[in-house]
């Protein structure tokens, strides 16, 4: 086992796994994931702003959260820390349920550009920020339930993803 993992996050996910597991929670795992693809969900968001006209400065924080997460995480973290992922680690079969991911684990991309994004709607409409926020951390324990993140790439990716939100916020549009 690689020294940047823990015994105890494996833990937390083989509880996940065998305790939180059922045929109708998968679905919708499976449907928050998928949904964070490629920040599927954050650019739908961004195209109904720009294109409803309804905060088109609100589309192009989404676009400018998008582009910061696919840079810092996808082409520079990832390939820095080149964690593997935890179904690549178990020496058991896990069912991940989705296409197993091929780059590595950490950070998570779906958690830091979903907590990105919302950390900067919080700024246009705190409701719907909110609203975001609650979306991002299903898509957040999705990860986690679909045994394709530790809790510490998610939580990191979390903190990382808010901060980033917050300072887009304040640089390019206070």
């Amino acid at each position: 086992m690689p020294s940047s993992i823990s015994k105890r996050e494996l833990k937390v996910l083989d509880w996940i796994y065998h305790n939180l597991r059922r045929d109708s929670i998968d679905k919708v795992m499976h449907f928050l994931s998928m949904s964070g693809n490629f920040g599927i969900v954050w650019f739908v968001a961004a195209g109904t702003f720009f294109f409803a006209n309804i905060n088109r400065q609100a589309a192009l924080g989404i676009l400018i959260a998008l582009g910061v997460s696919l840079i810092l995480v996808n082409l520079l973290l990832k390939n820095i820390a080149k964690r593997p992922r935890p179904y690549e680690v178990r020496g058991e079969d896990r069912d991940i349920i989705i296409r197993e991911p091929k780059d590595y684990s950490f950070p998570s991309g779906h958690t830091f550009s979903s907590f990105a994004v919302a950390s900067t709607l919080v700024y246009f409409s705190p409701a719907i920020g909110f609203a975001a926020m609650v979306y991002a951390s299903g898509i957040a324990f999705s990860r986690l339930y679909l045994y394709v993140h530790y809790i510490t790439d998610v939580l990191t990716s979390a903190i990382l993803g808010v901060t980033v939100g917050i300072l887009i916020s304040y640089l390019y549009f206070l």
